[in-house]
């Protein structure tokens, strides 16, 4: 079997497999699983009282891994639970939890949006609008062969 890639999508695989390396490079600098640090960086971001179904959706990650993370950040007296309506569960940092993330989240977080600042709000727009592009004709051109 013989292929050739588009040099310019060989390109754009390895810069995308090099951001999510560097993510996971940030965690293990920061002491943290992959998992429980980008729970913790959607709680800053979705602000304190989110859900587990509201992280899950902001971080695509699957339920289980946002429960058993949750529950393993709660253990560590990262963050905390209050009830809410039925079975919805609200999330918030505890005092130590919110140190953790002053110290060790904060930072990286403002930097990356700092690095996007420093892009012109065209470019801004125009790489959010390529990478939907890119993304939702791959889903589906995969759909039109999975579903043949």
């Amino acid at each position: 079997m013989e292929f050739k890639q588009n040099q310019v999508l060989q390109e754009f695989d390895r810069i995308s497999n090099l951001i999510n390396e560097f993510y996971h490079e940030i965690a293990l600098k920061q002491g943290l699983s992959d998992s429980a640090y980008e729970i913790l960086q959607a709680i800053l971001v979705l602000g304190e009282g989110c859900t587990q179904t509201e992280i899950y959706k902001y971080c695509y990650l699957n339920k289980q891994t946002v429960n058993s993370s949750v529950n393993k950040l709660r253990e560590n007296g990262l963050i905390d639970f209050t009830k809410g309506t039925g079975r919805e569960i609200y999330i918030h940092f505890t005092k130590t939890g919110k140190e953790l993330v002053n110290e060790k989240i904060l930072p990286i977080e403002q930097a990356e949006n700092d690095v996007f600042g420093e892009m012109t709000k065209e470019e801004q727009k125009e790489i959010v609008r390529l990478m939907n592009k890119y993304l939702d004709n791959f889903k589906a051109k995969v759909d039109n062969i999975i579903n043949e």
